[in-house]
């Protein structure tokens, strides 16, 4: 099981992970909210603007409006008209109010109402008190040099204010009192200032804020604990699933100590059968020796007795004896022999489970594994051997290389219904060696071709094999970074091509996966 579902310590890395990107988007949200809350209201100061400059281009349109003279609109004493005050025919007074003193009129009913504030301001007044402060100087400066307007936030003595303040450009409407100060059409004589509180906007992002943060909250939560329950029942699987891997591996190493023993259960009929034959010829040798052993122990008693005659000389035959002890002796020798290199031969197969890696002779293996399973081939097929003289060592598991060609050898002569022929060769070139068995068996189907080298696959009889003997082959060439051919036709015989790399070892798999 890997340690990152073992150990729950772990699992707080991508917890953690997804913390810091829940923070990242939280902090993203509020600076969006803090940023179009201040966009809305910049925008609602915007048409403050707009609905102003409306009003005073109305007002300007119509060469300024009279109104009754009121404490609340006294007559403007800074416009210079020579038509500011005039009197009905039934005695009322009437003043003009023109654009600056309506907008000034317009914004203390703003201001005392409580809610927007805006007036005239400019760097160069003509009421005092129209005189700019220094956020307002800083932004007609600005328009001065091309800025379209400005905004911020200010503290005043009543609070936080956001400000905005757009230019009032010269009109000609506008030259009539401004035209005296050296204005000119087009010219910036001053600007509109807008002001509210900030409070509200700020009560606003809050809001917002906090609703933001709640969601990112809940959607934390809510992943921490399906993450969570998620990786519990990850980590409860994976815990079953090892268990079962592991059953399936010890499963996997009976199925394979099995065919083992199938595999020596069949090499032991055959070696038995390899062995006895020289031991029966010995025995029957030793036995005949014994004869002669009798014979000649009798004739040298008689001799040492005086009783030996002519005639016994004559029945033992010494020609016949000398001749016969020496085909006895050669025989005998070269039965042991067999035996003698069948058991090394066995020895050297047999030794399957060796971790050792070591330079082998490719040639040798084969024909070792060839004597030990002569017994199930001779009857079957004749061996045709062509074997690459040049071929170099290859650093392999030897044994479990003669166990894949036994494999293959076996197969080929199963394959084979009546006597044929079984060609095993070699051959390299600059990074392969290769073992080719072939027979001139019945061949395959495309059908069968693509499941061989399954495990239990098998086109024998039921109790006739295990079907794991391709399987195992596969496992030990892929594991020595090689792999395995094969072309087949119904009828016309099987080809397997065993590939192993000069440059073999532990690592070789490896090296040929990249």
């Amino acid at each position: 099981m890997p340690q990152l579902v073992r150990e729950r310590r772990w699992w707080l890395l991508p917890l953690a992970l997804w913390g810091g990107v829940v923070a990242l988007s939280l902090e993203l949200q509020i600076d969006k909210i803090r940023e179009q809350s201040v966009q809305v209201a910049v925008e609602g100061a915007r048409n403050m603007f707009r609905m102003v400059m409306l009003t005073r281009n109305w007002n300007a349109s119509h060469g300024g409006v009279y109104v009754p003279v009121t404490p609340g609109t006294p007559p403007n004493p800074y416009l210079e008209h020579p038509q500011r005050d005039l009197m009905t025919t039934d005695g009322m007074a009437l003043t003009m109010i023109n654009p600056a003193y309506m907008t000034r009129l317009i914004g203390s009913m703003a201001a005392a109402d409580g809610g927007v504030m805006f007036r005239l301001t400019s760097l160069k007044p003509i009421r005092p008190a129209n005189a700019a402060d220094a956020w307002e100087q800083a932004s007609l400066e600005a328009f001065e040099r091309g800025a379209a307007e400005t905004m911020g936030v200010e503290d005043s003595p009543r609070g936080k204010l956001l400000r905005y303040m757009a230019p009032l450009k010269v009109q000609e409407s506008c030259l009539v009192c401004h035209a005296k100060q050296g204005y000119q059409l087009g010219d910036i004589r001053g600007g509109l200032s807008v002001s509210q509180q900030y409070a509200p906007i700020e009560a606003t992002t809050r809001d917002g804020i906090r609703q933001t943060t709640l969601a990112h909250c809940a959607a934390f939560a809510v992943v921490l604990a399906v993450g969570w329950g998620l990786l519990e029942l990850l980590r409860r699987r994976w815990r079953e699933l090892a268990e079962k891997i592991g059953e399936l591996e010890e499963a996997h190493v009976q199925l394979l100590q099995s065919e083992k023993m199938a595999s020596i259960g069949v090499l032991a009929a055959g070696v038995a059968h390899e062995i006895n034959n020289p031991i029966g010829f010995v025995s029957s040798n030793l036995g005949t020796l014994k004869d002669y052993h009798k014979t000649m122990v009798a004739l040298l008693d008689a001799c040492r007795a005086g009783r030996a005659t002519e005639a016994d000389f004559a029945a033992a035959d010494f020609d016949y004896l000398k001749a016969d002890l020496a085909d006895l002796m050669r025989e005998s020798r070269e039965g042991l022999e067999r035996v003698r290199k069948i058991v090394a031969d066995l020895k050297d197969f047999s030794r399957l489970d060796q971790a050792d890696w070591q330079e082998a002779d490719l040639n040798a293996g084969i024909e070792c594994t060839l004597n030990v399973v002569r017994n199930e081939i001779k009857y079957k097929a004749e061996v045709v051997r062509e074997y690459d003289a040049k071929l170099p060592p290859v650093r392999c598991l030897p044994a479990q290389i003669n166990q894949v060609v036994m494999n293959l050898l076996v197969n080929a002569a199963h394959a084979i219904e009546e006597r044929g022929i079984i060609t095993v060769r070699s051959g390299h070139d600059a990074e392969w060696a290769w073992i080719e068995v072939a027979d001139t068996g019945r061949g395959m189907s495309p059908e069968v071709l693509k499941c061989i080298f399954d495990p239990f696959y098998t086109t024998k009889p039921v109790g006739k094999g295990t079907g794991l003997g391709l399987s195992i082959s596969y496992d030990i060439v892929d594991k020595h970074g090689g792999h395995i051919d094969v072309s087949s036709e119904p009828g016309r015989g099987t080809t397997f091509r065993v590939w192993l790399p000069l440059a073999g070892g532990p690592n070789a798999a490896k090296r040929a996966a990249t």
